[in-house]
């Protein structure tokens, strides 16, 4: 269970005449700025992890992750902890910390490594990058406890070859709609685990595709001595 800061009335000496001069507006200004003074409080913040998955070889050289696009509603720093269908309920209490898109894309990346051991993955922007041979693309529509009272992942997931930096138009495409479900979640960090685990299932169906692309057929063992090469 997580903490947060409590707010503790403010004690005040005042005399008659003071008090007596606090009504009206003024009054109303003290008040308002009482309040304002005990809503603060620093939020507790969460990150996702990356889960473990099961390596093998196969895949191209180098991957690119990129940004994905999360639906606006879930794409906040408080936490949203329910999407019941209509109605979206955000924690008053638990930020994400850092952007949500950031987490997704950084955390697909080290599944991703995990599960291609001879591949160097990277998002996008990394300055620790190179050329890819293959983009991967996600969109997020829900990232939350879902109707079932159950944690749930809807997301699309692309994987495409790149040549010259950019997608190939003519080349071999993957695209499908998944919707995953975990366990129930009673609290913020249950929740933010097993949407942690359910990345990491995503993940699994990407290295899965990645190792079917024509250019993947090199051994691990020949791709690990070409990314050493590059890198001095």
């Amino acid at each position: 269970m997580t903490q947060t800061g409590s707010c503790k009335p403010m004690k005040t000496r005042l005399d008659r005449r003071m008090l007596l001069r606090l009504s009206g507006v003024a009054g109303l200004g003290v008040m308002a700025f009482t309040l304002t003074a005990c809503s603060g409080g620093s939020p507790s913040l969460y990150t996702l992890a990356v889960t473990p998955g099961q390596p093998q070889p196969g895949g191209p050289r180098f991957v690119e992750v990129r940004l994905p696009t999360v639906a606006s509603g879930l794409d906040r720093d408080r936490i949203v902890t329910a999407d019941s269908g209509y109605k979206l309920t955000v924690s008053a209490a638990d930020a994400w910390s850092d952007s949500l898109p950031a987490q997704i894309s950084r955390v697909m990346a080290g599944d991703l490594a995990q599960r291609l051991p001879g591949t160097g993955v990277f998002v996008e922007n990394d300055t620790v990058a190179t050329e890819p041979e293959a983009y991967v693309d996600m969109s997020i529509s829900r990232f939350s406890t879902g109707p079932s009272g159950n944690v749930e992942l809807d997301a699309t997931l692309s994987i495409q070859p790149a040549s010259a930096g950019a997608p190939g138009k003519d080349e071999q495409y993957y695209m499908q709609n998944f919707t995953l479900q975990g366990t129930q979640a009673s609290a913020t960090m249950p929740m933010v685990q097993v949407l942690s685990q359910l990345l990491g299932q995503l993940a699994d169906v990407a290295a899965q595709q990645l190792r079917q692309l024509p250019f993947g057929q090199s051994t691990g063992r020949h791709t690990i001595v070409r990314k050493k090469t590059q890198h001095g």
